[in-house]
C-alpha cells in the first residue's frame, strides 16, 4: 500500500471518528445508525470507512508514544517492551509504519519489527498495563 493512499485512509477514518463523536454529543437519541450514516455521506460525499480496520490501531499507539516519553524522562532502561516502544516511536515520527492484512510494521534503521493485530493488542494491553502498575506502587 501506498503511503499517501494510507494517509489518506487514516485521514478520512479519522473524519468518520470525529463526525461520530459530534454525533454522540450532539444529535437527538432517537436519530438511528442509519441516519448516521446517510447524514455524513450526505455531508461529505463519500461513505464512511468501517471502523474496525487496520486503521483502527493507530489510536492504541497514542498512549504509547506518552509512555515512551514518560519511560525517556525517568531513564528507564532500554530493553524488552521499553526498547519496542522506542523503536515504534521512532518508525512512527520517520513515517517508516506500514499496514497491511497481516498487521503494522515498524521500519527504524535496518530493522523492522512485525506484529500482527492480535500481538499489537497484546503488546498494548501489557504495556499500559505495566505503566500503570510502575506509575500507582
Amino acid at each position: 500500500m501506498k503511503t499517501s493512499n494510507q494517509i489518506l485512509n487514516v485521514a478520512a477514518h479519522l473524519k468518520y471518528v470525529e463526525y461520530l463523536q459530534y454525533v454522540f454529543d450532539n444529535c437527538d437519541d432517537s436519530m438511528t445508525l442509519g441516519e448516521i450514516r446517510n447524514d455524513f455521506k450526505k455531508k461529505f460525499e463519500t461513505l464512511p470507512q468501517p471502523l474496525l480496520n487496520q486503521y483502527f490501531g493507530f489510536y492504541r499507539l497514542i498512549p504509547l508514544l506518552f509512555i515512551k516519553e514518560e519511560y525517556k524522562k525517568s531513564r528507564k532502561k532500554l530493553e524488552g517492551e521499553v526498547e519496542l516502544i522506542k523503536h515504534i516511536r521512532d518508525s512512527v515520527a520517520h513515517n517508516s509504519i506500514s499496514a497491511d492484512e497481516d498487521g503494522f510494521n515498524f521500519h527504524h534503521g535496518k530493522r523492522t519489527i512485525s506484529l500482527t493485530y492480535t500481538e499489537f493488542e497484546r503488546f498494548i494491553h501489557s504495556v499500559e498495563n505495566n505503566f500503570m502498575k510502575d506509575e500507582f506502587k
